[in-house]
C-alpha cells in the first residue's frame, strides 16, 4: 500500500482542483444584487445546500426572483461532492434516500434529466441489503426484500451462513430478561401519545430511555448506536429519545413497504453516480433555467435590520471584499454552527426565539473515502462496524454507478468506499489515541485497520492493502493531528430538550426565514428529507408573507400506523394524568412535571 501521508488530498490541493467537479462553479454567474430578475418579489437564500436549494426552486416557481448565495464556489453544501486533485470522485459522506421520504423525492422528480422520464428521481438505486459487522462474531447480514422483485441477490451464500449464525449468536447471548426489556421499549415508544413524545421522551436521551449504560454489550448491539448509525446520522447518547425512536419506527415501516416512496426502488435508495453529478448540477441548471442567479464564493457576514424588519445584507468574498444585498425577503438556509454568527443581540432582541438557537448541539460527522482497484464483495448496502470505537459507518458506491468508476483519474479505481467517522473522542482498535488527536493519515489508517477488523475473519479477507489505490478525507476537516483541529460541517444532533430550542421558518421579524434540518420540520432529524422539509416550510413562509395569492408549498406528512392510534388515546389520558405508558412496567418513568 505504501506512504499513507502519500494518499493524502489536502484542502489546499482540494481547492485548486475545484474545478473538476464537472464544472459547476463555472457555470454558475455572479449577479451585482439580490434582485435577480424583475416581475416577483425578490428573495436573497443564503446557503445553496439542499435546503437553501429547495427554497429557491419552490419559491422561484411561483414567480419570485431568487438570488443564492453561499460562501463556496459550488453549490450542495454537505451533499456536494468532493472531487481529489487527481480527479476522483469522493463525498463528504455517504447519501441515503430512504423510502419513507416523500418531499425530497417530489422535488428530484422536478428536477429535469436527460434520458430520465421522472428526472433525477430515476437516478435512485435501491439497496438490497444491509450488514452489521462485528469483530470475531459472524456478520449479520439484513436483506431489504420489499417490493419484491429484487434487483439482485441480496446476500452471497456466505453471507448467509454467517448472518444465520449471527443470528444464533445474538440469541445464546441476550439475556431474556434484557430482550423482554427491550420488546417493552418499543412497545412504550410506539403506543405513546405525541404529547408524551415531546413532552417527555423528547426530554432524554436515547441511552437513558434503552437503559443503554446498565446493559450486555448485545443488547448495546441490538439498540444502540451499532444500529442507530444505519438510520440517521446521530448518537445514541446525546441524541433525544423521541428522535431516534420516531425515525427507527419509520423505518420498520418502510421495511414493511407501508406508505414508501418506491415504485420498485425499495426502502433504501442511493444514487447511481456522484452527487454532484447525479443530482446537484442538473438541479442548479434548473433552477438557473427559471430564473434563480447564482452567487458563490459569497458568504453572509451580517443582517441589518430597522426594528422589526432586515433592511439589507453583507457578504463578503474570499478575499475580503464587501457587498451589499437588498430584496423583499431574506431566507438564512445555512448551517446551524455558522447562523449564531449573523444572529446579533438587536435580531433577537426582536425575537427572542433566534436566541435559543445557540442552545442546539452539533457534533462531528467526518467523511472518508478509500478508492479500491478491485471491487471486493462486502455487501449490497451499508454497513455499521458495530464494535467501531469511531462509530464507522460505509457503503460501496461504485458498484450502484452507471458511469464506471474506472473512468475517473487514472483508470485503475474499481470500487468508492465511502466511510463516516462519528466518534472524535474515543481511542481507536489499534492507534490508542482518539481521531481528535491523530493526524490525516493517521486517521485513514487507523479507520481501515478498524474496517478490516470486522470485515476480514474466519479465513475470509475483504479488504487487503494492495487494492488500496488512495484515499481522501473531507477538507472541512482542518489542522488534523494539531491542537488546532477543528471541522467546518458539523451536523446537528437533536439533543434532549432541543425541540423546543429549535425555531420555525417564520421569525418575529417580517421578512427574515430560516430554513434546514435544524429548525423545526415533521422529519425532526438532521437528514436531506429534514433539510428539504426545512426548506419547503421557508419558502412556504415567504408565500404567505407576500400574499401573492400563490400556491401554498405542500409538505406530505410523515405516517402514522392506524392499528396504534387507540393506544395512543389511552395514553393520551395517563400522560395527562402524570403516569407512565401503559406498557411501561419495568422500568417505570414518570412524566417530568
Amino acid at each position: 500500500m505504501g506512504d499513507w501521508s502519500g494518499n493524502r488530498f489536502t484542502r489546499r490541493n482540494f481547492l485548486r482542483s475545484a474545478g473538476l467537479a464537472s464544472g459547476v462553479a463555472a457555470a454558475l454567474t455572479l449577479a451585482p444584487t439580490g434582485r435577480a430578475a424583475p416581475g416577483g418579489p425578490s428573495v436573497a437564500v443564503f446557503g445553496a445546500g439542499p435546503a437553501g436549494l429547495t427554497t429557491a426552486h419552490e419559491l422561484a416557481e411561483r414567480g419570485f426572483a431568487v438570488t443564492v448565495f453561499d460562501k463556496l464556489a459550488d453549490a450542495g453544501g454537505k451533499a456536494r461532492s468532493i472531487y481529489t486533485p487527481d480527479g476522483l470522485p469522493g463525498e463528504h459522506g455517504f447519501r441515503s434516500f430512504f423510502g419513507f421520504y416523500h418531499n425530497l423525492p417530489d422535488t428530484l422528480r422536478r428536477i429535469p434529466f436527460p434520458g430520465n422520464a421522472h428526472g433525477v428521481w430515476d437516478n435512485l438505486v435501491r439497496l438490497d441489503a444491509a450488514m452489521i459487522a462485528g469483530v470475531n462474531r459472524h456478520n449479520l447480514t439484513i436483506p431489504l426484500p420489499f417490493p419484491l422483485p429484487l434487483s439482485r441477490p441480496p446476500m452471497t451464500p456466505q453471507e448467509f451462513i454467517d448472518s444465520v449464525a449471527a443470528g444464533f449468536e445474538t440469541l445464546f447471548r441476550l439475556p431474556p430478561l434484557e430482550a423482554i426489556f427491550a420488546a417493552e421499549r418499543l412497545a412504550v415508544y410506539v403506543s405513546s401519545c405525541d404529547e408524551r413524545k415531546l413532552g417527555q421522551w423528547e426530554r432524554m436521551t436515547w441511552t437513558d430511555f434503552a437503559r443503554l449504560d446498565n446493559s450486555s454489550a448485545e443488547y448495546n448491539r441490538f439498540l444502540g448506536d451499532g444500529f442507530i448509525r444505519e438510520l440517521v446520522a446521530t448518537k445514541s447518547a446525546n441524541c433525544s429519545a423521541h428522535s431516534i425512536g420516531w425515525v427507527g419506527e419509520q423505518y420498520v415501516w418502510s421495511l414493511l413497504n407501508l406508505d414508501n416512496d418506491t415504485d420498485g426502488k425499495g426502502n433504501d435508495r442511493v444514487l447511481n453516480g456522484p452527487t454532484t453529478e447525479a443530482w446537484l448540477t442538473p438541479w442548479v441548471d434548473y433552477l438557473r433555467s427559471i430564473g434563480v442567479t447564482f452567487q458563490l464564493g459569497q458568504r453572509l457576514s451580517a443582517l441589518d435590520n430597522d426594528g422589526a424588519h432586515i433592511t439589507g445584507a453583507t457578504v463578503v468574498d474570499g478575499a475580503g471584499n464587501r457587498g451589499a444585498v437588498e430584496a423583499d425577503h431574506y431566507v438564512c438556509a445555512i448551517p446551524l454552527d455558522k447562523i449564531t454568527a449573523v444572529l446579533s443581540d438587536e435580531l433577537i432582541a426582536i425575537d427572542p426565539a433566534l436566541g435559543r438557537i445557540a442552545r442546539l448541539e452539533a457534533a462531528w460527522m467526518v467523511g472518508i473515502q478509500f478508492f479500491l482497484t478491485e471491487q471486493p464483495e462486502i455487501a449490497v448496502g451499508h454497513v455499521g462496524y458495530n464494535d467501531s470505537p469511531w462509530g464507522l459507518t460505509s457503503i460501496s458506491e461504485a458498484q450502484f454507478w452507471r458511469r464506471p468508476p474506472s473512468s475517473y483519474g487514472d483508470g485503475r479505481v474499481r470500487e468508492v468506499l465511502s466511510a463516516i467517522i462519528s466518534e472524535w473522542d474515543e481511542p481507536g482498535m489499534f492507534d490508542r489515541r482518539t481521531a481528535k488527536q491523530c493526524a490525516p493519515d493517521e486517521i485513514a489508517r487507523e479507520t481501515w485497520a478498524q474496517m478490516k477488523a470486522h470485515l476480514d475473519h474466519d479465513g475470509e479477507v475483504k479488504l487487503t492493502d494492495e487494492m488500496l489505490h488512495s484515499w481522501q478525507i473531507d477538507p472541512g476537516l482542518t489542522g488534523a493531528g494539531t491542537p488546532r483541529i477543528a471541522y467546518d460541517d458539523a451536523i446537528f444532533i437533536q439533543n434532549p430538550g432541543s425541540w423546543a430550542d429549535r425555531p420555525d421558518a417564520h421569525t418575529a421579524v417580517d421578512n427574515l426565514f430560516l430554513a434546514g434540518d435544524w429548525i423545526k420540520t415533521p422529519m425532526n432529524v438532521a437528514c436531506m428529507e429534514g433539510a428539504n422539509e426545512g426548506g419547503r416550510l421557508a419558502a412556504g413562509a415567504v408565500v404567505h408573507a407576500a400574499g401573492s395569492g400563490r400556491p401554498p408549498v405542500p409538505i406530505r406528512p410523515m405516517y402514522t400506523m392506524p392499528l396504534w392510534e387507540p393506544l395512543k388515546l389511552v395514553d393520551r389520558e395517563l400522560f395527562h394524568a402524570a403516569q407512565p405508558n401503559m406498557f411501561d412496567v419495568i422500568d417505570r418513568r414518570y412524566p417530568l412535571r
